[in-house]
């Protein structure tokens, strides 16, 4: 599983270095150093070629006509770019997953057990570090009741 928190420069072409612990991951679990990354709530998810199949599997069952279904397609699946690992160890962002994400020398990567989020650390730092710890403060309550 993809955890832990880590800082990267990325590089004016859009490299970022993908962590060693990702990479071992993604080379001993998935047998792939591709990944699919996308659209995703002020930040991108970087998703091992597996674990999106999976999702375009769930999805192709949704009824395709539905308002629902087409937003989240053409936002989520819209946005999908195969980005492989190269030979240093890095992804190659695309200029409009970057734009999206407010992407720019610096970044942050963060686990989230079956992907990866990447963040501007400007963003994370700014907005989402201290909402995500409140919402963690109240979550937990309802996860101890589930043994967690």
């Amino acid at each position: 599983m993809f955890r832990g928190r880590y800082e990267h420069t990325m590089t004016d072409k859009g490299r970022v270095s993908v962590p060693s612990r990702f990479r071992d991951l993604l080379k001993t679990k998935y047998e792939e150093e591709t990944l699919i990354i996308t659209n995703f709530n002020k930040c991108l998810a970087a998703y091992p070629l597996q674990e999106w199949y999976e999702i375009e599997n769930k999805v192709a069952e949704l009824p395709q006509f539905k308002q629902e279904v087409i937003s989240f397609l053409r936002y989520l699946m819209g946005g999908a770019v195969e980005c492989p690992i190269d030979s240093q160890g890095r992804i190659l962002i695309p200029q409009s997953l970057r734009s999206y994400a407010r992407l720019d020398k610096e970044v942050v990567l963060i686990g989230m057990l079956n992907r990866f989020e990447v963040w501007s650390k400007e963003v994370w730092e700014t907005e989402e570090a201290v909402k995500s710890y409140e919402e963690f403060q109240k979550s937990s309550e309802i996860l101890a009741g589930q043994g967690i």
